[in-house]
C-alpha cells in the first residue's frame, strides 16, 4: 500500500502490525504484539450457547460475566467522513488504522454505529458490496483486533449528506418518511430483506456478521418514528423474527428514547421479544454553534428514565447508543455521565462521534461534537477517565446529590471533578489521570503504574499542550508516549466547513520532568522508532541518554525509561509492542492564540496570557500603548503551562483609564531558526523596528482593552456583545430576536411568549471576555438589571448562577419603560436551575437544589429570567445588560 497523498497531506503513518493496550476493568495493560490475520482466523460459527445473552435485564458475556462496555461511535466508512477524506485524497484505511489505535490507548471497549442502509442497499433492499462496506469490513478488524467489541445498527433511514445535501443514493429507504418505514409494506419487506442478507454478509475473517464473536448485539433501527403505540409489538417481533431466522443469537435492542415521554410506546415495545432498549444523552442540546463555556454539569447529575417502573421494561438490557455534552469543550463532562449512566443501570454506553484525525483539524463532520485524542486531548483523556467510571461503578450504585456527586468513590476509584479548572482527575491506586494540570498528588504515589495525562501534575511536569502516557512494564522499566501539542484557532463548534480550520498541531522540543521512585532521578531513556517495536528500533539507537534531576528534551514519539542503561536493552525493553502511530506533521509556522478583555479596572494587575504555536522555542514579548499615544512600551511573557506565556501589567502600568491597544510577538529562540511574528496579524516586525505596519487601530490589528476608574459597573451580560452566550432553556417556547436599545442607542435582547407558553425565557452565562475569576469584587454587593416589558408590567423571577451554575434569585416587576432594577445579593435566595435543552426530550427542565449561598461572584456563570406564570396572551420582555455594581 503506498502512502501517496495521505503521508503528503496528513503525515506518514505507522502500517507494520502494532500491538495494543488491552482495555479492560483492570485498565490498561501492555498486551504484546497482535496476533496477524491467519492467527485470528475463526474456524467455523460459534454456537447460540457462546453468545452473549440477556438474562433478567442484564446483558451478560458468553462465560456469564456481566458486560461493562464504555466507548464511541466513529463513522469513516459512511457518509459525509467517507467523502472528505476523499476529497481530501487521503487514504480511507490508513486513517481507519490510526484512528482505531487512538481509540485503544484511551481505553475503548465499546464501538457503536448506525450503517447507512441508503449506501449500502438497492430499492429493493438487497445488499451491495461496495466499497463502504469493504471500508467497514476493514473498520471491524482493527476494532477485533484492539479488542474493542461492537453493537451494529442496521437501519438508520438518514441520508448521507450531513452536513452537506444528500446525494443521490441508491437504498430501499430513500422514497419512504422514517414513520413509513415502520408502516408500507414494500418498505418492511425491503427492511427484512437487507437484514437477512447483511447477516449473511461474511467478514474479512470469513464469518459471517450473525456469527461474529465480536459483534455483542444489534440495534435493530436507529431513531425510529411511530405515529402509534399498538403495531409497534408487531412491527419489532418481525424484525426479530427475520433476525433470528438469519442465524442471530444475539441480543436485540430496539430504541425507546427518540419517541420520548410516551409510556404507551415504551410499553408496546417492551411487550414484544426485544432483548434490551436503547437511550441517548444530549444534556445540552445540539447545534448551538458556538461554544458553551459555563458550568453544566448540573444537567449530567443524573439520567432520568421515565420507564424505569414499567414491568415489562425491567427484564431488558440498557444500552445508551449515543451520548455527548455536545458544544461544550471542557474535559469534565464525561466521567460526570458516565457515572450518571451506570447509577441509572447501563451498561453499554457510546459517545457520538469521535473525529477521524484526518479531519478534526476543521471539526467539519459533526460540528456540534468534538473529540480526537490528537486535537482534543482534556478530552480524550475526558473519555479514557470516563471509561474507568463506567467499568468500576457498580451498576445502580447510589450517588449523591448534585454538586457532591461531582466528587465520588466506589472501591479504590476516586474522581473529582472541578469545572472551575477544567480539571477531570481519576485517583484509583495503579492509575493517576488528569485531563489538565494538576497540583494534587496521587494518593499512593509508588503504586502508580499508569499515568496520562495533559499539562503538569506531581508526577510529571510538562510545559506541552498534548496529551502523554506513561506506563511501567516491568518495576524499573517505563514506557512513555507523547503526542503533538495542538493549538485551537477559533471556536471549534461554528458551522461545518472543510475550509475552516479550528486547531493546528505541532512538534516542538519540550522539556519534561518525571519523578517516579522506581526510576529515580538519574534514570536512562531512548526514543523508539515510530512503527517499530523496540527491538526493532534499538540497533537503529544512539547510546541511551540520561535525565538530569529527572528532567529530559523530546519531541512527540515514544520512549523507553529505564533505571539502569542495561534495562533499555533487555528482553523486557525489546519486548514492546510496535502499536504506536502518529502523523508526519507539516511544517507550519507559528501561530497565537489570545482572549482580549472586554474591560478592566486600573486599580487591578490586568492579565495578558496567549497560546503559542511553535515547533520551535521561543520568547514571547508583549507591546502596549494607550489611544493617542505614538510609541510602545514591552515588557516579556514568561511561559507557563501547557504552551501558554503570561504578563500582568500593574497598576502603575495602566495609569490612566481609556483604550489599551498592544501586540504579541514571539520569536523563536532555536540557532537553526529566525522566525519571529507579531500578533494578531502575525506580522514578520515588532513595533519597535522603524518600518512595522502598523495601521488605524482596530480590532483586526491591535488586541483592545476598556481600562475604566476603579468602582465601575461589571458587566454579567451586555446584549451588545453576548449574543453567542445565550443556553436555550429545556421547556422554553420562546422565540429570540435582537433590537434596538434604549433611544435606538446598541442592542436589546428581545424574549417573546405565546399564550399558554412555558414560562421559561432565556439562561445566559458569561463571556469569557470578562474574566470574572481574576477580578476583585470587594465591595460589589448589588446587581443591576437594565430591563422593559413590551406592553402591561410583567411579573418574573430573575436569578444569577452560581460556581455550580445553580440558581439564586428573587421575583420583579418589569415595567413597559427602560429602568435599572438593582436588587441586594444578599437578597437573591436559592431556586431551581433552568436546564439546557435535552436530548430524549423527557429529561427534566429543572434542577431544584440544596444550595445555601451564592458564594463568590467571581466565579458566576450566569444568570436566568423565568415569568412567574405562563402568560394569557403573547409577551415580550427586552433585557439590555446585566451588571454588578460596588457600594459606595
Amino acid at each position: 500500500m503506498t502512502r501517496n497523498k495521505f503521508s503528503q497531506l496528513f503525515g506518514a503513518l505507522s502500517l507494520s502490525a502494532f500491538g495494543i493496550f488491552a482495555a479492560n476493568a483492570g485498565g490498561l495493560a501492555i498486551a504484546g504484539e497482535v496476533a496477524n490475520a491467519g492467527e485470528l482466523a475463526i474456524a467455523g460459527e460459534l454456537q447460540a450457547s457462546s453468545d452473549y445473552h440477556v438474562k433478567n435485564g442484564v446483558l451478560l458475556a458468553p462465560n456469564g460475566e456481566e458486560v461493562t462496555l464504555f466507548g464511541v461511535n466513529y463513522s469513516l466508512p459512511f457518509a459525509f467522513g467517507y467523502r472528505s477524506v476523499a476529497e481530501l485524497g487521503l487514504d480511507h484505511r490508513e486513517a481507519i488504522a490510526m484512528d482505531v489505535a487512538h481509540l485503544a490507548r484511551l481505553g475503548v471497549t465499546a464501538y457503536r454505529v448506525h450503517l447507512w442502509d441508503k449506501l449500502l442497499t438497492d430499492r429493493d433492499g438487497n445488499l451491495l458490496n461496495n466499497e463502504h462496506l469493504a471500508l467497514f469490513d476493514f473498520l471491524l478488524q482493527q476494532l477485533r483486533q484492539h479488542h474493542i467489541k461492537v453493537i451494529i445498527t442496521p437501519i438508520a433511514w438518514w441520508g448521507s449528506g450531513y452536513p452537506a445535501p444528500d446525494p443521490a443514493e441508491p437504498g430501499f429507504a430513500v422514497p419512504y418518511s422514517k414513520n413509513q418505514m415502520n408502516e408500507q409494506p414494500k418498505a418492511i419487506a425491503a427492511q427484512h430483506r437487507y437484514l437477512q442478507q447483511l447477516m449473511a454478509h461474511k467478514n474479512l475473517d470469513g464469518v459471517s456478521y450473525a456469527k461474529d464473536p465480536n459483534i455483542v448485539a444489534f440495534e435493530l433501527f436507529n431513531e425510529p418514528k411511530h405515529a402509534k403505540a399498538e403495531p409497534v409489538t408487531d412491527y419489532v417481533n418481525q424484525l426479530i423474527a427475520t433476525m433470528r431466522a438469519a442465524g442471530v443469537t444475539k441480543p436485540l435492542f430496539y430504541n425507546i428514547s427518540e419517541q420520548g415521554n410516551w409510556p404507551e410506546f415504551a410499553d408496546a415495545l417492551c411487550a414484544s421479544n426485544i432483548d434490551g432498549i436503547a437511550y441517548q444523552w444530549y444534556p445540552t442540546g445540539l447545534l448551538k454553534n458556538s461554544s458553551i463555556h459555563s458550568n453544566v454539569l448540573g444537567s449530567v447529575a443524573s439520567y432520568h428514565n421515565p420507564f424505569a417502573d414499567i414491568a415489562k421494561c425491567q427484564t431488558k438490557a440498557k444500552m445508551i447508543y449515543e451520548f455527548d455534552a455536545a458544544d461544550v469543550a471542557q474535559t469534565v463532562m464525561y466521567p460526570a455521565m458516565a457515572r450518571s449512566f451506570r447509577s441509572a443501570g447501563f451498561q453499554w454506553a457510546t459517545q457520538f462521534a469521535y473525529d477521524p484525525a484526518a479531519l478534526a483539524a476543521s471539526n467539519a463532520e459533526y460540528n456540534t461534537h468534538y473529540l480526537n485524542l490528537l486535537y482534543t486531548p482534556g478530552k480524550a483523556i475526558s473519555l479514557l477517565i470516563a471509561g474507568e467510571v463506567f467499568r468500576q461503578t457498580p451498576r445502580q450504585a447510589k450517588q449523591p446529590a448534585y454538586p457532591a456527586s461531582n466528587q465520588f468513590a466506589h472501591g479504590s476509584l476516586q474522581v473529582l471533578l472541578n469545572q472551575a479548572e477544567d480539571l477531570a482527575l481519576l485517583d484509583s491506586g495503579d492509575k493517576f489521570y488528569h485531563s489538565n494540570s494538576t497540583t494534587t498528588a496521587p494518593k499512593q504515589p509508588k503504586q502508580v503504574a499508569h499515568i496520562a495525562g495533559v499539562g503538569s501534575s506531581p508526577l510529571v511536569q510538562y510545559q506541552g499542550s498534548g496529551a502523554y502516557f506513561l506506563d511501567q512494564i516491568s518495576p524499573d522499566l517505563w514506557q512513555l508516549e507523547v503526542y503533538p501539542d495542538v493549538l485551537t484557532l477559533q471556536d471549534p463548534f461554528q458551522s461545518s466547513s472543510l475550509k475552516r480550520q479550528v486547531a493546528t498541531l505541532y512538534a516542538p522540543n519540550r522539556t519534561m520532568t518525571i519523578d517516579l521512585a522506581s526510576l529515580g532521578q538519574q534514570f536512562y531513556w531512548r526514543k523508539v522508532a515510530d512503527g517499530k517495536s523496540a527491538a526493532e528500533s534499538s540497533a537503529q539507537q544512539q547510546k541511551p541518554a540520561q535525565a538530569q534531576q529527572g528532567q529530559i528534551q523530546l519531541t512527540p514519539g515514544r520512549y523507553l525509561l529505564a533505571k539502569t542503561a542495561q534495562l533499555l536493552d533487555s528482553q523486557q525493553g525489546n519486548q514492546l509492542a510496535a502499536n504506536f502511530q502518529l502523523p508526519a506533521l507539516k511544517p507550519t509556522p507559528m501561530q497565537l492564540q489570545h482572549q482580549p478583555l472586554r474591560q478592566w479596572s486600573i486599580a487591578e494587575p490586568l492579565p495578558v496570557c496567549a497560546q503559542l504555536g511553535s515547533n520551535n522555542n521561543a520568547e514571547v514579548t508583549l507591546y502596549w500603548r494607550m489611544l493617542g499615544e505614538k510609541n510602545f512600551q514591552s515588557k516579556p511573557m514568561p511561559a507557563t503551562d501547557k504552551a501558554s506565556y503570561c504578563a500582568k501589567l500593574t497598576a502603575r502600568e495602566l495609569s490612566q483609564s481609556g483604550q489599551l491597544q498592544y501586540v504579541i510577538s514571539a520569536k523563536s529562540k532555536d540557532a537553526n531558526s529566525s522566525e519571529l511574528l507579531t500578533f494578531p496579524q502575525g506580522i514578520a516586525s515588532t513595533p519597535t523596528d522603524w518600518d512595522y505596519p502598523l495601521q488605524a487601530a482596530d480590532e483586526g490589528h491591535l488586541y483592545l482593552t476598556q481600562l475604566q476608574q476603579p468602582g465601575a459597573m461589571i458587566p454579567l451580560f451586555s446584549a451588545n456583545h453576548d449574543s453567542t452566550q445565550l443556553l436555550y432553556p429545556k421547556a422554553s417556547q420562546v422565540s429570540q430576536s435582537w433590537v434596538a436599545g434604549d433611544r435606538q442607542q446598541g442592542l436589546a435582547l428581545r424574549l417573546q411568549l405565546g399564550a399558554k407558553a412555558d414560562p421559561s425565557l432565556v439562561r445566559t452565562e458569561i463571556n469569557p471576555d470578562l474574566a470574572l475569576a481574576k477580578r476583585d469584587f470587594s465591595g460589589y454587593d448589588k446587581v443591576a438589571i437594565k430591563i422593559r416589558a413590551l406592553k402591561e408590567p410583567l411579573e418574573l423571577s430573575f436569578a444569577l448562577l452560581n460556581s455550580d451554575g445553580l440558581a439564586f434569585g428573587t421575583e420583579l416587576t418589569v415595567n413597559s419603560k427602560w429602568q435599572y432594577l438593582v436588587v441586594p445579593l444578599s437578597a437573591l435566595k436559592p431556586m431551581p436551575t433552568e436546564l439546557t435543552q435535552a436530548y430524549p426530550t423527557f429529561m427534566p427542565a429543572q434542577l431544584p437544589h440544596q444550595a445555601t449561598e451564592l458564594g463568590d461572584v467571581a466565579k458566576l456563570q450566569g444568570l436566568q429570567l423565568r415569568l412567574l406564570a405562563s402568560p394569557t396572551s403573547t409577551v415580550a420582555v427586552e433585557l439590555a445588560e446585566v451588571s454588578l455594581l460596588k457600594s459606595q
